[in-house]
């Protein structure tokens, strides 16, 4: 019988053998590990869709976004003709859309339609909705049929009368009051009556509109109807209210934080030096500095901190009131969403936004981020002496 130990020799023999060579392998792989642990990780990708700027053919899409304390909250002297000065600045500009913080017909139409899930959504737009559901009727078409025939309608040159009165009711059913403002406003003082399916009621409704003092006409629709537009924008947003903490909740942690609330109404010592801030415009010479200071670098500062970044410091609020942060976050980057779609067909153009002044500094922040927002200066406009405008 063969030795058990000569038959096993050639086998041990090439074990030895490979353990031999693997030995280097061995070594140079636990080094190269090593020096892989060593050497400095390479930075990762990051694409920033605002750096495309840089490729661009053409200039930029300007956007302006223009904030303001809501003028409908003025002192009951205010009035409309102060704005003149502001009005006159912002013509110069010249932009080709306005958007203002109305809803857009499609929100509100959309909120009404999920009421059972968001509420109604005549809390911010009632007689919008009601002049909307009472237009369809009368047309027989929905919001959206009414806004494709609103826009084929005014793509046309040279509208009559009779057509901006059509078009100011598609407006109306579409659930875009200040769009058919801007179109009765266009319209002569003698040609703004009850014909082309326009009825009585729908005529005071509109001069309503017309009258106002909001921002959204006292100054986006006068100013489109100065440009020579057909129409303004809604950018405002409610579909992030539904994220809000409950009431209940709210309340409690808002009262459970000492000088919160007066750090919300900017009853704090950072704005008590400001005298700016606590005018109500009952002159005509107040206006400008306010406005002003309400498009200010230090205000957007100094509103955020006291408003939000508050709520993300306290410990009382906690996870409430980073859930009202995140609404408002969400509420602010759909308005962003707003501009950059209706921004996407005047590429290179100019565009407006005019929003209450706690909304402009997120979405300008917002805007940086897009490959195609160039924001404009408020503060350098406001201070430009351009041809013709008063201080």
């Amino acid at each position: 019988m063969p030795s058990v130990v000569k038959s096993a020799a050639p086998i041990v023999h090439g074990l030895l053998a490979g353990l031999l060579f693997a030995l280097p392998a061995c070594k140079a792989s636990k080094s190269g590990a090593d020096a892989a642990k060593r050497a400095p990780v390479p930075s990762e990708y990051r694409f920033d869709p605002a750096a495309a700027k840089r490729q661009f053919a053409i200039p930029p899409t300007q956007v302006m976004v223009f904030g303001l304390e809501h003028l409908d909250n003025a002192a009951p002297a205010f009035q409309v003709a102060w704005l003149e000065p502001i009005l006159c600045r912002l013509r110069a500009y010249k932009p080709d859309i306005i958007l203002t913080e109305a809803m857009s017909g499609e929100q509100v139409m959309g909120l009404d339609a999920y009421a059972d899930y968001h509420g109604t959504a005549g809390r911010y737009a009632g007689p919008t909705l009601q002049m909307a559901k009472t237009a369809q009727a009368d047309l027989k078409l929905t919001a959206a049929q009414a806004l494709v025939r609103a826009n084929v309608l005014s793509g046309q040159p040279n509208l009559t009368s009779a057509q901006r009165r059509q078009l100011a009711h598609l407006f109306v059913a579409a659930a875009e009051p200040f769009s058919a403002t801007v179109q009765w406003m266009r319209l002569a003082k003698t040609e703004r009556m009850a014909a082309d399916g326009i009825s009585p009621n729908l005529v005071k409704m509109l001069n309503g509109f017309a009258g106002i003092r909001s921002e959204l006409a006292s100054i986006g629709v006068r100013l489109a109807v100065d440009l020579g537009l057909e129409r303004i924008y809604g950018a405002g947003d409610h579909r992030s209210d539904v994220t809000l903490p409950a009431d209940s909740a709210w309340n409690t942690a808002l009262t459970a934080e000492p000088g919160l609330k007066d750090s919300f109404s900017h009853r704090i010592p950072a704005f008590h030096s400001i005298p700016e801030d606590t005018m109500k415009l009952r002159t005509a010479a107040q206006v400008m500095p306010v406005m002003k200071w309400h498009n200010s670098p230090r205000y957007a500062e100094l509103d955020a901190d006291a408003q939000w970044l508050a709520m993300l410091r306290s410990e009382k609020m906690g996870r409430v009131g980073r859930q009202r942060v995140a609404a408002w976050e969400a509420q602010n980057l759909r308005m962003a969403v707003a501009i950059r779609e209706a921004t996407a067909p005047i590429a290179g153009g100019r565009a407006l936004l005019i929003v209450g002044a706690a909304h402009k500094s997120f979405i300008e922040a917002y805007l940086r981020t897009f490959t195609d927002i160039e924001l404009v200066s408020v503060p350098a406009m406001l201070d430009a002496k351009s041809a013709g405008c008063n201080e």
